[in-house]
C-alpha cells in the first residue's frame, strides 16, 4: 500500500512539473519578427515635468529610452509580455493587432498609433497571409530596467 501511495505521489508530482513546463513555454518571446534599435538605450538623467498644449509628460526619476523598428512578417507576433514605463508605437506600414488582457483586441493600421503601458499581458500580431507590417517603437522605462518583460498569456487567451 505505501508503495502505491509513493508511485501515485511521485506521477502526480511529475504532472505537475510537467505543466509548469507547458505555462513557462506559453510565455514565449514571439515568432516571426525582427527588432532594429535604431537610437540605443540613452539615459535621460533629469526628471522632466512637460505640460504644454494639452500634452503632459512627466518623470519622477532617471529614464531610459530606446527607439526600434520591429518588422513582423505575415502571422509574426510578440508573444506576450509588459513593458516598465510605456512604449508609444506608430504602425509605418501593413497592419498591427493589439491583444489585451482582457482579451480584447484592436487592429492598427499605418500611421496609426498606440501606447503599451502597465503590468498587464499583452500581444501585438500581424494576422495577414500576404504582408509585412513595420512599427516604430519608443521605449521609455526607468533607468537600468529592461525595455519588455515576458509574461504568461492572460487565462481568456490560454
Amino acid at each position: 500500500m505505501n508503495v502505491l501511495r509513493k508511485l501515485v505521489l511521485g506521477l502526480a508530482g511529475v504532472t505537475v512539473i510537467a505543466a509548469s513546463g507547458a505555462t513557462i513555454a506559453f510565455a514565449s518571446p514571439g515568432s516571426g519578427s525582427t527588432s532594429t534599435i535604431l537610437a540605443h538605450r540613452a539615459t535621460l538623467s533629469d526628471s522632466v515635468k512637460v505640460n504644454d498644449d494639452r500634452v503632459k509628460l512627466q518623470t519622477k526619476d532617471p529614464t531610459d529610452v530606446q527607439v526600434s523598428t520591429i518588422t513582423y512578417r505575415p502571422h509574426g507576433f510578440s508573444g506576450w509580455h509588459f513593458h516598465p514605463g510605456l512604449v508609444i508605437v506608430v504602425v509605418e506600414s501593413g497592419h498591427i493587432t493589439a491583444h489585451y488582457s482582457d482579451c480584447q483586441t484592436r487592429t492598427f493600421g499605418p500611421h496609426e498609433t498606440f501606447v503599451e503601458s502597465g503590468t498587464a499581458p499583452f500581444m501585438a500580431s500581424n494576422e495577414s497571409d500576404t504582408e509585412n507590417a513595420v512599427v516604430y517603437a519608443t521605449f521609455i522605462a526607468p533607468a537600468g530596467s529592461a525595455f519588455r518583460i515576458e509574461t504568461d498569456p492572460p487565462p481568456c487567451a490560454a
